[in-house]
């Protein structure tokens, strides 16, 4: 039997870490765009997700709202009563998680913003005008 579901999408907020006296778990919600048909409009489905222990701890830390994430996991259902009344709710139990880019901006967009301590004025023009030698 096979249960894997692999998700690319958006958190829809800020995803928080709970410590229980046994366990840290992170429940979150990804937004995931459909394919969009000819001459149709977009939609979106929206998935609830639940990540245990250290994959938590990393989904907590560096994700934030409107991110990019991607997530490996399994489907799983649980059953609850309310109000009287059997339910059931269907989530994602994260396995593994990859991270994607981010749509917050940071206040220097510059190439130079990754290696803060290389200036690029150190360095010198090897080719100005010349052919390239291959």
């Amino acid at each position: 039997m096979l249960n894997v579901t692999i998700l690319t999408g958006r958190l829809t907020a800020d995803p928080t870490l709970t410590q229980t006296e046994n366990s840290r778990y992170c429940r979150f919600s990804v937004a995931v765009d459909r394919p969009k048909r000819k001459d149709a409009e977009a939609k979106t489905d929206f998935f609830n997700c639940v990540a245990w222990e250290g994959t938590a701890e990393i989904i907590s830390k560096w994700y934030k709202k409107g991110d990019l994430i991607t997530i490996v996991g399994n489907l799983r259902n649980s059953q609850y009563e309310k109000n009287g009344e059997k339910r059931t709710s269907t989530s994602v139990v994260v396995r593994e998680v990859h991270f994607g880019n981010s749509k917050r901006k940071t206040e220097n967009t510059e190439d130079t913003a990754v290696f803060p301590e290389i200036d690029p004025n150190e360095f010198e023009e090897i080719f100005s005008g010349e052919d390239v030698p291959f």
